[in-house]
């Protein structure tokens, strides 16, 4: 791949994106009255950890798609058509190949050992047996399924063109939210998690932000209004994200409607205050985006078992949740330093090579 420019800010926010998935399977166990959904209910629930489930639900992986989207596009102009699908493959299917036995043994293993403590609600109907389910990884199934199709449809100019000229007024980018919207009045549920393979609502709800990502990339140099409204895309889309998700509007009509603004906000938002960093040398970032996608591959099995320990303990819930979510980040990256950061594997998981390092464009894992 020919050398490029860096993107230090969606470099963060890419990491960002990842990292926020921790916190958000984090909240699962202190969810008040989550047993008929998950495995292990805590004895100390958090009355507010609703409102950020909700609200990180609502935006996290829409706005990473969105950014894988323009990334795609980004290695498919280096590398072209054949080169493209190539390193999609490396980096998104051998991965989800290898990972998904561990995880489902895992994911057995750690039912039976809720069961057995008598941390398993009689109402969680799942049980303890084998269920073939994609658990956290699905989101390797629907990249990999938008990168084909990237790869395999026409590549339409008209669509960049429109978006520059949207961005000439960036509120109108808000018109993406419309679709958006009318899908989830028609079917309020995402629940890409539920099969091994891409869901048709799934496969649109997200694939429109991987599509505006997509045709993003040749639009980038008009991205200068964004930049200017970023902060206010950002805060108008966490005002909303708060409103809906403080109470019970949340899983009224309404709420799950308005709550198909609240990506797009945020997304663009990010998009626009990501282009405003300056590159420059940050090992710590460098880092940090490196290892977020081994953290978000194997960070689920070790949350749950921590939500298994800390089930019964007398502290307050909401210390137990950020301990639990402190303690799989330090795990998490502990094992990439020892198993990933400068092995054979990193350069298959997003770790550049370290001799002429400042050249390279940044490393596009997902």
């Amino acid at each position: 791949m020919k050398p490029g420019p860096r993107y230090d800010g969606l470099d963060a926010f890419r990491a960002g994106a990842m990292l926020l998935g921790l916190a958000y399977h984090a909240t699962y166990s202190w969810l008040p009255d989550v047993g008929p959904w998950y495995f292990v209910a805590d004895t100390s629930p958090v009355g507010w950890l609703p409102m950020v489930t909700g609200f990180l639900h609502s935006f996290r992986m829409q706005a990473f798609f969105a950014l894988s989207g323009f990334f795609s596009h980004l290695v498919f102009e280096r590398r072209g058509p054949a080169g493209f699908l190539t390193d999609r493959t490396r980096r998104l299917v051998l991965p989800f190949l290898v990972a998904l036995p561990c995880v489902l043994a895992l994911d057995v293993v750690l039912r039976r050992w809720s069961q057995s403590s008598g941390l398993m609600s009689p109402q969680f109907q799942d049980g303890t047996g084998v269920l073939l389910l994609p658990r956290h990884l699905w989101f390797l199934v629907y990249l990999f399924t938008f990168c084909a199709l990237a790869w395999a449809v026409p590549k339409w100019a008209a669509p960049s063109r429109w978006m520059a000229r949207g961005l000439r007024h960036p509120v109108l980018m808000l018109l993406l939210a419309v679709p958006t919207c009318v899908a989830l009045w028609i079917h309020p549920a995402i629940r890409p998690d539920l099969a091994l393979w891409p869901m048709p609502f799934e496969v649109f709800h997200f694939g429109l932000f991987y599509a505006a990502g997509w045709w993003l990339w040749p639009a980038r140099e008009a991205l200068e209004p964004l930049r200017r409204q970023s902060a206010l895309f950002l805060l108008a889309g966490v005002a909303l994200g708060v409103f809906i998700f403080r109470g019970p509007l949340q899983w009224q009509t309404t709420g799950v409607v308005l709550a198909g603004v609240v990506p797009w906000l945020i997304t663009f938002g990010a998009f626009g205050l990501a282009f405003r960093v300056q590159p420059a040398e940050r090992p710590w970032l460098r880092f940090l985006v490196e290892s977020s996608y081994w953290v978000y591959l194997v960070h689920f099995p070790l949350v749950q078992a921590l939500q298994v320990l800390l089930a019964k303990t007398q502290g307050p819930g909401w210390l137990e949740y950020l301990a639990a979510t402190l303690l799989t980040f330090l795990m998490s990256v502990l094992t990439f330093i020892v198993f990933v950061w400068r092995t054979p594997l990193g350069p298959w998981l997003g770790v550049r090579s370290r001799q002429g390092s400042e050249r390279q464009p940044p490393p596009n894992a997902w």
